[in-house]
């Protein structure tokens, strides 16, 4: 069984770094803040892998995403806090009620507050210049298509994963 988990999270985080890869080729560079191709392998693998998983998935995803060239920084830092936070609430919060949606939704949210906070770190503590891009509104609106698409896609994709015979383990929180 421990091979087998090992497998979806190598799984998980390869395709969290060629996605994106994939969407950046095919759209342009904007297209990865707008449809967030890189978070739905951390969401679904968070949900069916657990929290500690999740993490890993993330962080992992967005490193090696990093040293490949997307996501390019600075964004790359706020993407590793936001992805990190997004694996363990979908994975801790899906590990206690079992409900996609509210797991999901919570992890949103938290992400980006996360990825918000330390976004504002950055730029008053430390004098980080940001494009105007970066803007709380831009921020926020330009990844609404990309989170249409999670609420619609990340359930099904746990749905059927969860059909065969991996599912979540209290062991993996």
């Amino acid at each position: 069984m421990k091979t087998k988990r090992l497998t979806y999270l190598a799984m998980f985080v390869a395709l969290g770094v060629l996605i994106p890869q994939v969407f950046h080729m095919i759209g342009g560079p904007l297209i990865g803040s707008i449809l967030l191709p890189m978070h739905i392998p951390v969401l679904v693998g968070a949900m069916i892998l657990g929290p500690r998983n999740g993490a890993i998935i993330g962080v992992t995803s967005v490193i090696i995403g990093a040293i490949l060239g997307m996501p390019a920084m600075p964004m790359a830092i706020f993407m590793f806090f936001e992805l990190l936070t997004y694996g363990v609430v979908a994975g801790y919060i899906f590990g206690r009620i079992n409900n996609c949606f509210v797991a999901l939704v919570c992890a949103m949210i938290s992400g980006r507050i996360v990825s918000l906070s330390v976004m504002l770190i950055c730029i008053h503590i430390i004098g980080m210049k940001l494009p105007p891009i970066f803007g709380t509104i831009a921020f926020f609106s330009t990844g609404i298509p990309g989170m249409i698409g999670q609420i619609v896609l990340v359930p099904v994709l746990v749905s059927v994963l969860r059909r065969g015979d991996l599912k979540f383990d209290e062991t993996t929180v």
